[in-house]
């Protein structure tokens, strides 16, 4: 059950830590709405939320996830970050024959800053879910707005979500080195589990790119 979700944990702490609003389930809900959307139904509604949206919370949700996204790729934070691990990454994937170097490079700072932000602060976490559960009576509403054309099912995997909180797994490398492979899985990157020595070097790597993150943490807003 669990590996239905596991692609779309990456990034979804570090949008709630800089984003959310104290108290407010329908925003913080939608600062995570495309992410959860694609992830969970896939093509089962109106894409274009933004001409949709009618509830202003969830509406400003939504439209800071993608200022957020947006900014964020473009950061000091994350140019520096990719560049200065682009060659140990390179370097780690050829040695274990894993491909994609770059896109798991990618990928590994958003789930690494996501580990780096909940050991900050790891009761952010608990009222990361404890936010999204105060919004479950409010999600079939938020559907019918964007016409989901499978509410229920939305509604089965987002509970399936809050009761996992794999999120959690994050605090240790070896919960990052699985959520990797489960990408790769899903994907069609790579269809074989990570053996012990992918294991091995993937968390070295990533104890390499959560130095970094911490040295760069500062310029995440510029």
């Amino acid at each position: 059950m669990i590996q239905i979700l596991e692609l779309c944990l990456v990034n979804f702490f570090g949008h709630y830590f800089l984003d959310q609003i104290p108290n407010n389930p329908k925003h913080n809900f939608g600062i995570l709405t495309p992410d959860l959307l694609r992830n969970f139904t896939a093509n089962l509604y109106d894409k274009n939320l933004l001409h949709h949206l009618k509830d202003s919370d969830w509406q400003t949700g939504v439209i800071k996830h993608f200022e957020r996204d947006k900014h964020f790729h473009q950061s000091v934070f994350f140019k520096e970050t990719y560049e200065s691990c682009h060659k140990i990454t390179k370097n780690t994937f050829q040695k274990t024959g894993i491909p994609r170097f770059y896109f798991a490079l990618h990928v590994l700072i958003e789930m690494i800053l996501d580990k780096v932000l909940i050991s900050e602060d790891e009761s952010k976490l608990y009222e990361f879910y404890e936010q999204l559960e105060l919004c479950k009576n409010e999600i079939p509403n938020l559907l019918e707005q964007i016409n989901h054309q499978n509410p229920n099912l939305f509604l089965e995997r987002y509970n399936r979500f809050l009761e996992s909180k794999y999120l959690f797994k994050y605090l240790n490398k070896s919960g990052i080195v699985y959520g990797l492979n489960r990408i790769y899985i899903q994907v069609n990157a790579y269809q074989l589990e990570w053996n012990e020595e992918q294991k091995n070097e993937l968390e070295k790597l990533v104890s390499i790119i959560e130095l970094a993150i911490r040295e760069n943490i500062t310029k995440l807003n510029s």
